[in-house]
């Protein structure tokens, strides 16, 4: 027996927004998180203490939902060339992701493992350092691409 359409595009949304959804143990929306919740767009970076060149064909983009986030570094011809993303918690000044999926090679370095930034929110800019559990530093600037 065959499925019929409409059923079969229930399933298809269900399956594709289904990692989108947190689990029932995962984290939960607070308004500490609200202030993150968003698109961002990676604008300055240094890792290892060096300033990290953009190329101007790719952009870095960071989707924050409550709980959780998505990273993409795309081309201008709309080309993915890295994508991770996992849960996140806000907690003070301390923002701390778990990236959960990854195509980066050597991601099972990072993969589950809590990596803690100092973070603060002026206006349209989120910035963030710390050291991720690999020893690498990172300190980011990302502008808010959704302007509220």
């Amino acid at each position: 027996m065959r499925p019929t359409a409409p059923l079969s595009l229930a399933l298809f949304a269900a399956l594709a927004l289904a990692p989108l959804v947190p689990a029932a143990d995962g984290p939960k929306p607070s308004e500490a998180n609200d202030k993150l919740v968003g698109s961002w767009k990676l604008t300055t970076a240094k890792y290892r203490g060096q300033e990290f060149p953009f190329p101007e064909t790719f952009t870095t983009m960071k989707i924050v939902t409550a709980g959780r986030y998505v990273l993409v570094i795309y081309g201008k011809d709309g080309s993915v060339a890295r994508a991770s993303g996992g849960s996140y918690r806000l907690v003070g000044d301390t923002y701390e992701e778990t990236p959960e999926f990854s195509t980066t090679e050597g991601f099972e370095a990072l993969k589950s493992k809590p990596q803690s930034f100092h973070c603060k929110v002026e206006g349209d800019k989120w910035i963030h350092d710390g050291t991720l559990t690999s020893g690498m530093t990172v300190e980011e600037v990302w502008e808010r691409a959704d302007k509220k």
